[in-house]
């Protein structure tokens, strides 16, 4: 064989070992992924490198996370940063605009969140609420006197509304007596007060006929009643009244007016004037459409700049709370043999390569140096 033949023989002998070598090695890292025997003797280098490592390299791979990458200072620096925070500005506004727009009724928004029957939740809440406030309220306030806890300011406001009383007093009393009921009522008071005057009562009813006297007695009921002399006289009395309830205690108005059925009732009231149900089927559009360009502008931004360094002040507990290196070491686990090695092939196929086609050029440099020792030294 002449000696160019020999030393390129060598050259390729060495390009194939070395290739050969490199690709086999690189196989190694993933490959067998359990150990081998034959019979009781393990197989030396079974399992391959990172399955024999997984563990450690899923370890090391989530302490690297969590102490290189994803720290609290680099947290931290990103809420510091502008284009962060007009980037969660607008993200928030983009997610506000779609809840504006929604068609969901606040019931559906509340039953998504876990919350049944919200209607009936709220005035329950409402209820219980108000009748402990109505109770606390007695209880403290039973030994004074009305116009010792009630402000100036409101006992005038009191006094400015006494007349609204006298007037709806008499208005209502104008517009019973106006009523088929109310002239009923006369009717019937006449017949037992001529009933009781025996018999001139009967003459008396004989002479003018009860219909007579009860059409005459009516018109002068009306007339005492719009006489402004008569509202006068309710008002004084209404507010002398109102002057000696000022000087009552308060245990003398919760005992006479306010029992435990009393306050059920009275704050079964207040709740079904409040029409929860209506309130509820209402969409977020219909309560807040007057007020969305406002929240959009104005309150969305400052409460994202405001939340900014909330949590980034808080950061450090967070990220102690999350535990990313045991989130990566657990998602590390948790992955295949086959998903690791597909996953580094295909971050590293070209390098993986390069290493391959590295060995051959080593392998055939090294047969050419032995190609050229041995013509040197044969």
């Amino acid at each position: 064989m002449s000696g160019s033949l020999l030393v390129l023989f060598m050259v390729i002998i060495g390009a194939v070992i070395g290739g050969i070598t490199n690709a086999i090695a690189i196989l190694m890292l993933f490959r067998p992924h359990r150990s081998l025997y034959i019979g009781k003797w393990h197989i030396p280098f079974t399992p391959g490198l990172i399955p024999k490592r997984r563990k450690e390299i899923a370890f090391q791979l989530g302490k690297m996370v969590s102490d290189h990458l994803v720290t609290p200072q680099s947290i931290q620096k990103k809420f510091q940063d502008p284009q962060f925070l007009q980037d969660m500005t607008s993200l928030v506004q983009q997610e506000a605009k779609r809840l504006f727009t929604s068609e969901k009724t606040i019931k559906e928004w509340m039953e998504l969140a876990g919350v049944q029957d919200p209607e009936k939740r709220l005035e329950r809440y409402l209820k219980k609420k108000m009748e402990k406030t109505i109770v606390e309220m007695g209880n403290s306030y039973s030994s004074q006197i009305i116009k010792d806890v009630l402000s100036p300011e409101t006992i005038r406001k009191l006094e400015e509304k006494l007349p609204d009383v006298s007037a709806y007093i008499l208005q209502h009393a104008m517009n019973y007596f106006s009523s088929s009921e109310g002239k009923q009522r006369v009717k019937k008071m006449l017949d037992d007060f001529l009933a009781e005057r025996g018999m001139m009562g009967n003459m008396l009813q004989m002479l003018l006929g009860n219909s007579s006297i009860v059409d005459k007695i009516l018109p002068e009921i009306m007339k005492f009643l719009r006489n402004p002399g008569t509202n006068e006289i309710l008002l004084s009395i209404i507010r002398a009244e109102f002057e000696k309830m000022l000087e009552w205690k308060w245990e003398r108005i919760l005992s006479e007016w306010l029992d435990e059925n009393t306050v059920e009732k009275g704050t079964e009231f207040i709740v079904r004037q409040l029409n929860t149900e209506t309130f509820f089927q209402k969409t977020l559009s219909d309560l807040l459409n007057s007020y969305e360009e406002e929240i959009l502008k104005q309150y969305i931004p400052r409460l994202v700049e405001k939340a900014a360094p909330f949590f980034s002040n808080r950061i450090q507990t967070i990220v102690e709370k999350l535990r990313i290196a045991d989130i990566v070491r657990e998602e590390v686990e948790s992955f295949s043999l086959e998903r690791i090695e597909k996953m580094v092939i295909e971050i590293a196929n070209k390098e993986l390569k390069a290493i391959t086609y590295l060995g051959a050029l080593l392998g055939g440099v090294i047969g050419l140096l032995q190609g050229f020792v041995t013509l040197l030294f044969p």
